[in-house]
């Protein structure tokens, strides 16, 4: 196994693991967002142009469009423009440039005021404000820029803008849903903490990585087996405790089959204990070897629990389990159950019967 884990290692662990996260926020998103725009009322947009009506007194248009940015959000055209309303809008109301907008071209002298409205006349209404505002804060600087005057004034909007809709809207929602879905898996990454290889083991446990085992890798459904059975019944082991959390149960089930049967072949006498309890753990002996079974991806809370449990400081080992935990119909396939040991029923012929009138004994006296 790699003893390199990094941090694109783990988050591509995460999004296999909870990959069905990142489906369900892109699916949702993806027909949220389209049914969101579809319930936005319809914005308008007029334009009004304000320009020079003489030469300018620049020596080059460069500093033009900052000049014309800076009067514009002076504060002068966003007032004009709330006291066009009645009641006046309040200063917290923000203009600029949710009702009016400045496009100042580089390299062109007029300026484009772009007014939005929930109907034609309000967007014609403000645009034409905020461009007569403008022309007179622009003649403040007539000296020294120009002077200015309204060249075009706006019109009402015979169509609305433009909406996002459509294939583009359901595209729009299955970017943020997988963002938003990665988002999701990153976090819970970072709270879950998840061990995947034996450096991470060794760091929680202090004791090495003595396999991984993994389920429906090879012909025979189990990959690595082999080599663990080598490994931990090699002399001087007398007893195997085979320990791990409850739902490692079925994996520990298969691999007590496997170390039988190696077992059988070699002749040897060694104790296998699944599922050992304290007292196990405290009076096994020194040639017990301990094994703790955990998943791949186990937190690093609950592994550092399991090895305060288990892991005492004799001889022992982890071995990581690869399977399909989020597919129980995979898992209960290749993996053994542990059943209840069935009821052995009676037949009736050997149950005896008792008449259903008895005599009673006499005594003669």
């Amino acid at each position: 196994m790699k003893d390199d884990g990094d941090v694109f290692g783990t988050l591509g662990w995460g999004l296999r693991t909870y990959g069905w996260i990142v489906v369900a926020c892109m699916l949702g998103l993806g027909v949220l967002v389209p049914s969101m725009l579809d319930r936005l009322p319809d914005q308008y947009e007029a334009e009004a142009q304000v320009g020079p009506t003489e030469a300018l007194n620049l020596p080059n248009l460069d500093p033009l469009p900052r000049l014309g940015e800076s009067v514009f959000n002076n504060g002068v055209v966003a007032q004009a423009v709330r006291d066009s309303v009645d009641p006046p809008l309040p200063r917290s109301v923000s203009v600029v440039p949710e009702r009016v907008e400045l496009v100042a071209a580089q390299d062109n002298i007029v300026f484009t005021i772009v007014g939005h409205g929930s109907t034609p006349q309000s967007a014609e209404r403000v645009a034409n404000i905020a461009a007569a505002t403008y022309a007179l804060e622009l003649n403040k600087y007539a000296e020294s820029v120009g002077s200015f005057a309204i060249q075009r004034l706006a019109t009402p909007p015979t169509s609305p803008e433009t909406q996002v809709g459509g294939p583009l809207a359901v595209g729009v929602g299955l970017l943020a849903g997988l963002a938003f879905g990665v988002g999701l898996v990153t976090l819970l990454l970072v709270w879950h903490r998840p061990v995947l290889d034996a450096t991470g083991v060794k760091h929680t446990t202090g004791s090495p990585v003595l396999g991984r085992v993994v389920f429906g890798a090879s012909r025979d459904g189990v990959r690595g087996l082999p080599a663990l059975c080598h490994l931990v019944l090699c002399p001087p082991t007398e007893m195997l405790l085979l320990a791990g959390p409850r739902n490692t149960r079925p994996e520990r089930l298969l691999l007590t089959a496997q170390l039988n049967k190696v077992i059988e072949r070699t002749q040897r006498k060694i104790a296998i204990i699944d599922g050992p309890s304290q007292l196990d753990v405290a009076a096994r002996p020194a040639t017990s070897l301990t094994l703790l079974v955990v998943h791949e991806g186990i937190s690093q809370s609950s592994l550092q629990k399991q090895a305060e449990q288990y892991l005492d400081g004799g001889a022992a080992g982890v071995v990581l389990v690869h399977s399909h935990r989020w597919n129980p119909w995979l898992r209960r396939r290749q993996l053994p159950r542990a059943r209840r040991p069935a009821k052995q029923r009676i037949p009736r012929s050997w149950v005896p019967r008792r008449p259903a009138s008895s005599p009673q004994p006499t005594t003669d006296t």
